[in-house]
């Protein structure tokens, strides 16, 4: 199945890669010409790639795991598109996975009204909906992955999507040549990156942020699931594998708040969720700046993550970095990232990646 994917994956870059240059003008006049015309006009071909080196002390844990490694994290190939002016579509492929990520159908015959259809990210948390090709720090916050349908979240690893049908829309025009509020609704199976729904109850999630002034975001947003199915979850530091049983709820609120200039970015949330009796929550805080406008950065980060409320065990996780920008898609980052846990305990990590784009 994997392999049929990848072979369609390849026949449509075929498709849409250009195509005879040299003989353009009889082209045209030929169906292949028409048919490449109609792709560069209505067909839109995106990649981008990470991989890099990792070195991690986890000597305070006594876990046996290597201690450094290459690692591949992501090669992404994007597919979009307009079929008319109000009606897009997108698909989504993961190479390293060979994984359909995300399908979907979008119609917006409005500004202030939309509708998605598919295979999505689902509309709960500000950096859940970021693509990783613009995030800042090599690894998303630890609140978003445990919270936000990432890894160690019991649903498992779902990359934050789902399938269903989302709304959504923006209202109120402003003085600065954007809108004043923005919201969305979604209805989802709850099964993740599953084609299948695993129970009869759907998941909800609604996000609604308003923008006072230039730059400045602010909202909230919360989801409210259920899931029926056994979910194993594997704790990062220590192994310890916990299991989940079904019929649980899986629920999660987050307030969010983002100030973004050309040169820099503030930007927080802070989540709390319940996964049947356990509560938990967290909250991480970046700063990044460009020193040298859309070339040099900086950044810093800091986070707080309590995998439950009950026991004494939460993590703090300070991160600083920086990366060259090469083009926009294009950057080499460099991070350094130190854990202290409740237990008298202590990690350190060094991260340096390379993302390539286009």
């Amino acid at each position: 199945m994997k392999n049929t994917r990848l072979l369609l994956v390849v026949w449509m870059l075929f498709l849409v890669l250009p195509q005879g240059y040299s003989q353009e003008k009889k082209e045209n006049s030929s169906i292949l010409g028409q048919v490449n015309g109609f792709l560069s006009k209505h067909v839109k071909l995106t990649a981008y790639g990470q991989f890099g080196y990792s070195y991690t002390d986890r000597k305070d844990l006594d876990v046996r795991q290597a201690d450094n490694q290459f690692f591949g994290r992501l090669g992404m190939l994007i597919l979009s598109g307009d079929i008319t002016d109000k009606l897009s579509w997108m698909v989504q492929y993961e190479l390293f996975t060979s994984q359909l990520l995300e399908l979907y159908a979008c119609y917006k015959p409005y500004s202030f009204f939309q509708v998605k259809i598919g295979r999505m990210k689902t509309c709960f948390t500000l950096e859940n909906q970021m693509s990783p090709s613009v995030y800042e720090t090599v690894n998303f916050s630890r609140v978003i992955e445990r919270l936000a349908g990432f890894s160690g979240d019991v649903c498992g690893n779902q990359g934050g999507r789902d399938m269903g049908l989302q709304v959504g829309g923006e209202l109120f025009k402003t003085s600065f040549d954007d809108y004043f509020l923005e919201y969305r609704a979604g209805v989802y199976n709850g099964s993740g990156l599953s084609m299948k729904d695993h129970n009869d109850a759907k998941d909800f999630a609604t996000w609604l942020t308003v923008q006072p002034v230039k730059g400045l975001k602010v909202g909230a947003s919360a989801y409210i699931g259920k899931l029926n199915a056994d979910y194993t979850v594997v704790h990062d530091e220590t192994g310890e594998e916990t299991i989940y049983n079904a019929n649980m709820k899986r629920n999660r609120m987050a307030l969010s708040a983002c100030y973004q200039t050309p040169r820099l970015t503030c930007r927080g949330e802070y989540l709390w969720g319940e996964d049947g009796a356990v509560n938990r929550r967290g909250f991480y805080a970046l700063g990044h700046w460009f020193a040298v406008p859309s070339r040099w950065a900086v950044v810093a980060k800091l986070e707080r993550y309590e995998a439950d409320t009950a026991v004494s065990d939460s993590e703090m996780i300070y991160t600083i970095g920086g990366a060259y920008h090469i083009t926009p898609k294009t950057r080499i980052m460099l991070n350094y990232a130190h854990f202290n846990y409740e237990r008298n305990a202590s990690v350190n990590e060094l991260w340096a990646m390379l993302q390539i784009g286009f």
